[in-house]
């Protein structure tokens, strides 16, 4: 498969000031910005993210359930179109990335039947390919994680919108391409639920119960135990359809619907205290069923559709933290070295004597970030898509992080 065209140009230059990293943001040191809106709008589309590119499928626009697929790239802003899903187009559909693959299934089409046949999507070849069907029946409006290379699916609807509401849960195995009973959430019947995996467990938060409540619970689950535990509750109002990304080590949990309003509002949920702080509202026109999608350490939201105008919206929005980067001279620094300084458009050979392994991550000169590389103890790094200027390279070696610029 092809990537989207660069934005970035050749002949640049790039300057590396070796320097470490210090200081952190809080929470209230998000910020919104635009990126370039996907060249259709859609709502209940699929978002999965593999070999660096978030691809978006299906979904809904003006009474219509679309086929058609979209890559999005984030370091060239830019989208391409990618070979047509080959099932009944769909919306509100199961979807995640394991292995490298992107799997998208079940689901509602145009004429509200429900769907149970499930796909592999494989971005080297740009081709689908039908694997085994969900085997509890058709349904949408699941959650779903990846853990360990094994899909999470649970939960949903398969009758009218006022329930009952289905409380099972399954796992796919893309090696077996088989379907095994998982743990379901231990509470009622729940849809319209968004589920993450961070630090090794997975997340499951809001949705509609059977009761017809929109709730607020969060609750994690540990494969290794294979069980369920509640978490604080969501701070906001009660809602389905959220958006939700993993930034950093923490998760964002935001916009989505209840019964009357569209929410705006947007939630940081950090595991290690569990707790959560406000950020700054979702600047967009709604983001419910909308598409949310994290790159790395770079996270993005967008999409989405407006119930009570029937509108479906194509912007997107990446979250990021203007203060993120700080730095300060540090001895360190004698042990890691980028050469030649300045770099051009032939790139440059980041050394260690830190470690025989580096992970290395690229930022703008205010703490955007831009890409990142697992690499060995010296590596050559291609700078033909870094605009010139200034960057700042955090590399991270057995014994320590430092960063550059």
């Amino acid at each position: 498969m092809s990537r989207p065209a660069s934005r970035f140009t050749n002949n640049s230059v790039l300057l590396f000031m070796l320097m470490a990293f210090s200081g952190s943001a809080s929470a209230q040191d998000f910020a919104w910005e635009s990126r370039t809106p996907m060249p259709a709008a859609r709502w209940g589309s699929g978002t999965f993210v593999t070999n660096g590119l978030a691809f978006v499928v299906g979904g809904r626009s003006n009474g219509i359930d679309y086929p058609q697929m979209w890559a999005y790239d984030p370091i060239a802003n830019s989208w391409q179109q990618m070979a047509d899903f080959p099932g009944t187009p769909r919306r509100l559909a199961t979807v995640f990335a394991a292995n490298g693959k992107g799997y998208y299934g079940l689901g509602i089409n145009s004429t509200s039947n429900y769907l149970s046949d499930f796909w592999e999507y494989d971005p080297i070849a740009n081709s689908w390919t039908q694997r085994a069907s969900f085997p509890a029946g058709p349904r949408y409006n699941t959650w779903q994680f990846v853990l360990n290379g094994i899909g999470y699916v649970g939960n949903g609807i398969n009758t009218v919108a006022s329930g009952p509401f289905l409380s099972d849960a399954y796992m796919y195995n893309p090696a077996t391409n088989m379907w095994t009973s998982a743990t379901p959430i231990p509470d009622q019947g729940r849809h319209g639920s968004i589920g993450f995996a961070m630090n090794g467990k997975g997340y499951v938060v809001c949705g509609r119960e059977n009761s017809l409540t929109f709730v607020q619970d969060i609750w994690a689950f540990d494969p290794g135990s294979s069980s369920w535990s509640a978490m604080a509750s969501f701070p906001g109002a009660g809602r389905s359809s959220p958006l939700a990304f993993v930034y950093y080590n923490d998760a964002v949990v935001g916009c989505g619907r209840d019964a009357s309003i569209n929410h705006y509002d947007a939630w940081l949920y950090r595991p290690t205290t569990n707790s959560w702080s406000s950020i700054p509202p979702y600047p967009g026109y709604t983001a419910m069923a909308g598409a949310s999608f994290s790159i790395g350490n770079r996270a993005f939201g967008g999409l989405g559709w407006d119930l009570s105008t029937d509108l479906s919206h194509a912007d997107l929005w990446e979250l990021v933290k203007p203060g993120n980067v700080s730095v300060e001279e540090n001895k360190i620094t004698s042990l890691v070295w980028a050469q030649p300084n300045p770099a051009d458009d032939d790139g440059f050979l980041l050394s260690s004597g830190l470690a025989s392994t580096m992970q290395v991550e690229v930022f703008t000169a205010d703490g955007r970030f831009i890409d990142q590389w697992g690499q060995l103890g010296a590596k050559h790094i291609r700078t033909d898509r870094l605009a010139a200027g200034c960057y700042l390279i955090k590399w991270q070696g057995a014994e320590s992080t430092a960063r550059s610029s």
